[in-house]
């Protein structure tokens, strides 16, 4: 066949082509494994949260590598969340705290972790391997005078990070030079609120932690997390809640799902954009491979005409190239994100222990090998307008 020995005969460039073909499938199954591996893990772990509403300021990014000193607050949380319970058909209401903050051991390579203080005596906290913290009674009707416990709990991610384990202790404050005086006994790891952070975390008893990051002193939260006796009520407690605290933002887990996507735009715009690079790359080389071959063959191409040859069978010839090279870059492509999906999710979990990031079905390698076949009709296209525009006794001229 003609067209198998053009591409035999330029096995660099045909190389190269499949190559580009191969990417751009790659990178398009990848993108949508990672869209609904993004939606199905953000569902997974609300639900696992066993909270219903989340009231905030304004949207915020709990997986954001940096928390702002100027991000939104909620002012006088602790009122707020003890006022929120009184609500018949709320059973928890959870003041929580987030702030990036340094910590280290025995004064060796401060690090910067994610700081979370929560009231760890609801159902949001498994230990893994020590014990609870302490009931913590430093806040004191108002004030922050009461006793603290200078107990934290880690994650597996911090343990690693600082080298540290139950029955350690840790300096740890917002800014280095606050962490010399702030000294901290770990007492247990768990790994239940890791979801909220790509970073390793510290938890704090939600008081403690108001205080060594400053937003005591208007008794600030990020966030209250809100629980609920009946999921059912859902809509209704939460049309409660935005008339009772019009200044605050209250939502439902998928919206606050939602907000927390928004918050991430530009990164998935830019993974979008690197995708679309790809395969506009892969079928402009598809196509110029497809012309270099029409402009190689011109006068071939007019002898054949001359001879009576159609142009479908030319078409034929030149067009099944690009064909060929497009199904070849969709099968390669198609194979390699079986074993590339879970090398990353393996990546992913190791760096910042989430699983299962990469979602891979059928319908994704369907439309991978769809997009491939499309290229190479692309292709197809372009020589037959291409080889139209030829005329044969022109190119006899030129012999």
């Amino acid at each position: 066949m003609l067209a198998l020995k053009n591409i035999m005969k330029n096995r660099v460039r045909t190389s190269l082509n499949i190559a580009a073909v191969t990417i751009a499938v790659l990178s398009v199954i990848l993108l949508a494994s990672l869209g609904s591996g993004l939606v199905t893990t953000g569902e997974s772990a609300f639900k696992e949260s066993l909270m219903h509403l989340w009231i905030t300021g304004q949207p915020v990014d709990l997986r954001a590598s940096y928390a702002s000193a100027g991000a939104a607050k909620i002012n006088n949380a602790h009122q707020m969340a003890s006022d929120a319970v009184q609500d018949p058909r709320i059973t928890h209401s959870i003041p929580m705290l987030t702030e990036m903050i340094y910590a280290y051991k025995n004064d060796i390579n401060p690090r910067a972790v994610f700081g979370l203080g929560v009231a760890t005596s609801g159902p949001m906290v498994v230990i893994s391997k020590g014990s609870a913290l302490n009931i913590s009674t430093h806040y004191n009707d108002g004030a922050y005078n009461g006793a603290w416990t200078r107990e934290v709990l880690v994650d597996s991610r911090a343990s690693a990070l600082l080298n540290v384990s139950v029955g350690d202790t840790i300096h740890v404050g917002k800014s280095v030079g606050d962490a010399k005086g702030q000294v901290f006994k770990v007492v247990g790891v768990t790994n239940s609120l890791a979801g909220f952070s790509v970073n390793p975390m510290i938890i704090f008893p939600f008081s403690e932690f108001q205080d060594i990051t400053g937003n005591h002193y208007y008794d600030s939260a990020s966030m209250i997390m809100v629980r609920l006796k009946d999921p059912e009520d859902v809509h209704a407690v939460k049309a409660d809640l935005e008339v009772q605290y019009p200044d605050y933002m209250v939502s439902t887990n998928m919206e606050f799902l939602e907000k927390v996507i928004k918050e991430n735009s530009i990164m998935l715009y830019s993974a979008v954009s690197m995708v679309l690079l790809a395969l506009v790359m892969g079928g402009a080389l598809v196509v110029n491979t497809t012309l270099l071959s029409i402009n190689e063959k011109r006068k071939e191409i007019g002898i054949m005409q001359v001879i009576g040859l159609s142009r479908w069978s030319m078409v034929k010839s030149i067009g099944l190239e690009g064909l060929i090279i497009s199904i070849l870059g969709g099968i390669a492509g198609c194979v390699l994100s079986i074993p590339f999906t879970i090398l990353l999710n393996q990546g992913i979990e190791s760096m910042l222990g989430f699983e299962n990031v990469l979602v891979l079905n059928e319908m994704f390698l369907i439309g991978g090998f769809v997009m491939a076949m499309t290229l190479g009709l692309l292709s197809t296209i372009i020589a037959v307008l291409r080889l139209v525009r030829i005329h044969p006794m022109e190119q006899l001229r030129s012999i």
